[in-house]
């Protein structure tokens, strides 16, 4: 990217949503309603949903946003502590957002308690079981977490006709990087996934040493047989998006590279920190499937541009582009050529249909980038 590039990324990402004299809340809301309504869902059911979403933010969601964030969240890279995205799976739209609660005092210990008790405030939700959660928590928190670093977080998925869903992320690294192995290897023999986790596990040391750092974990809270435990690498350097995904049964590397070309161009080997996602379930043999996350806003110099190359990708997988662009239109606060950084990441993942698709929203709320900020 040219220098040049850089400082119109700058000037069209700082203070683009203006939300300072909004609350949490508010803003929250309105984009779920409006990504919801963009989306074709009934009137009833946007309502119903963000409902349930008025219903999961707690007190914390009644402070007033601000020029500058009293706790810097590393959700996002000026701090603001939410990111909305919709998934297409099996074509289907689904609606998601993913947050960190801060606390009362703008720490990285007080958020990571308030992700606690959110955590438990869930028991007693249709569907909803803490169980696995619960059975690992301890290996995931510390006296004295890292500040901007990932604490305890959720996230709320909302599909048409079907009940809401709640994951909750941490973070394999808060006893230290050398720590991952052993935190890791605790967690999923605890979660019955030790035969599963076995062939990543042996590759751990290998794969940092390439770049592809563990850095999140992720449980879905739910009671189905098919409940997940997901385990995501940040990618650092030129490296191989194929490398993590294949150890995924599902993960077709031949159907993945038109998409790679279509974001990043030939050889589709980014220096911008893209992610993978391993998808593991009880009585499976390994990973089932991979999510790849494409990181945009250092590959385009406008939305305009992210909205051409996502638009390329899902025509040619056949998934609705226009409900796509119907959301950008719905969430853009001016036009896509004068903006930059509200497009994040695409992801991909390949299955025994066709590829599911998702798009990632940030929201420049804040006027400056949190110092070292790479979430």
């Amino acid at each position: 990217m040219s220098s040049s590039t850089a400082v119109a990324q700058t000037a069209r990402r700082a203070g683009l949503f203006r939300a300072s004299f909004s609350t949490y809340r508010e803003f929250a809301l309105g984009k779920w309603f409006d990504i919801s309504a963009a989306l074709g869902f009934s009137a009833d059911r946007s309502r119903a949903s963000s409902a349930e979403l008025d219903g999961l933010l707690g007190a914390w969601a009644d402070r007033t946003a601000g020029a500058e964030p009293e706790y810097p969240s590393f959700v996002s890279r000026d701090g603001f502590p939410m990111e909305f995205s919709v998934s297409w799976r099996g074509g289907v739209p689904e609606v998601r957002v993913l947050f960190e609660t801060p606390g009362e005092a703008p720490t990285a210990w007080a958020a990571q308690e308030a992700g606690r008790a959110l955590t438990r405030s869930l028991a007693g939700r249709p569907g909803v079981s803490l169980a696995r959660y619960l059975a690992v928590e301890d290996l995931f928190v510390v006296p004295d977490p890292a500040p901007f670093r990932p604490t305890v977080w959720h996230s709320m998925a909302y599909r048409p006709g079907e009940r809401a869903r709640y994951k909750v992320y941490l973070n394999p690294q808060a006893h230290g990087c050398a720590a991952v192995p052993e935190v890791m290897a605790a967690a999923m023999a605890r979660l019955g996934l030790s035969s599963a986790w076995r062939g990543v596990a042996s590759s751990l040391t290998e794969l940092a040493a390439e770049g592809h750092d563990l850095e999140f974990v992720a449980l879905d809270l739910a009671d189905a047989p098919d409940a997940r435990v997901k385990v995501y690498f940040r990618h650092t350097g030129r490296v191989d998006l194929d490398r993590v995904a294949s150890f995924a049964r599902t993960h077709d590397p031949v159907l993945a590279q038109p998409a790679y070309r279509d974001v990043y161009g030939p050889p589709g080997l980014p220096d911008n920190e893209p992610m993978t996602c391993l998808a593991f379930r009880a009585g499976a043999g390994g990973a089932e499937e991979a999510n790849i996350y494409l990181r945009l806003p250092s590959e385009v110099s406008s939305d305009a541009e992210a909205a051409a190359r996502i638009t390329s990708v899902m025509r040619r997988f056949g998934v609705d582009h226009h409900q796509y662009r119907a959301v950008v239109d719905a969430l853009a606060p001016q036009p896509l050529e004068t903006m930059v950084g509200m497009h994040e990441l695409l992801s991909f993942r390949t299955t025994s249909r066709r590829p599911d698709l998702g798009v990632y929203f940030r929201f420049a709320v804040h006027d400056t980038a949190v110092a070292g900020a790479h979430a």
